[in-house]
């Protein structure tokens, strides 16, 4: 379902704000993709942009209508869409060695220390519903040289030393997207929270951060049902942060 019918482009500011466009003037079907060789205005968490170099890399976005979901619960997408893009990653490098792949909470997608892919979700709720989520997906695919200001950056071709096929990688994500979010539909099939808890860069490891402004110790327990992160500190006091609030030390 979550890819049968995309909407190719060879540029656009954002794919985001495309599928946005397309929600206005028809009722999407849910899992269309608008996919784009080359996005010059992407966008990120918290007006954070997004660079890609044209024709190398994976920048599309995924229109999901998961009424099924109460407002309450919506970082439960946020966990099957991170765990689906995790598994792709993972899936990819699997013909070689690499360091473990993992999500920087919330939605950053890494390779051992260095970013390999960022999500965004933009979300429609209507009434008492959660009608729309525009799932922007952006992952490095052939990109072997990256402009200095961004930190920590690398891609599939860093690993596997050879370019891979995007449309074909495209496919293979939106297979893994599609197999997240059935289970997202099933309340206790799949194992979500633990596998994102799990997948957590971080997880229950001693680690400094930089917490509300200072730098601390602490280990990553989980998130909590709104999606704040829960950590312990050398107290043994178990604290939850907004997006913002914590910084990684990598």
């Amino acid at each position: 379902m979550i890819g049968n019918k995309i909407f190719e482009f060879d540029r656009v500011d954002s794919t985001n704000t495309v599928a946005d466009q397309i929600f206005q003037q028809r009722d999407p079907a849910d899992g269309e993709v608008v996919w784009a060789h080359d996005q010059y205005a992407g966008r990120g968490q918290h007006d954070h942009t997004w660079v890609s170099e044209p024709g190398k890399n994976l920048s599309f976005t995924v229109i999901l209508r998961p009424r099924f979901l109460p407002p309450h619960r919506q970082f439960m997408l946020n966990k099957a869409v991170a765990l689906a893009v995790a598994d792709f990653v993972a899936g990819a490098l699997q013909k070689g060695p690499h360091p473990p792949v993992s999500v920087k909470w919330p939605n950053d997608i890494y390779v051992g220390e260095s970013k390999i892919g960022g999500i965004l979700i933009e979300n429609k709720i209507m009434g008492s519903k959660l009608d729309t989520s525009l799932v922007g997906i952006g992952i490095n695919v052939n990109q072997r040289v990256f402009p200095p200001e961004i930190p920590n950056p690398t891609s599939l071709v860093s690993f596997l030393k050879q370019e891979t096929d995007v449309r074909e990688m495209l496919t293979w994500v939106c297979r893994h997207l599609e197999s997240r979010y059935a289970a997202l539909q099933e309340p206790g099939k799949g194992n979500l929270d633990e596998a994102y808890d799990s997948r957590l860069l971080g997880f229950e490891q001693w680690r400094n951060y930089t917490l509300q402004g200072r730098i601390s110790r602490g280990k990553i327990k989980g998130v909590n049902l709104t999606g704040q992160l829960l950590i312990e500190t050398v107290t043994g006091t178990t604290l939850s942060f907004d997006h913002g609030e914590v910084g990684f030390i990598l």
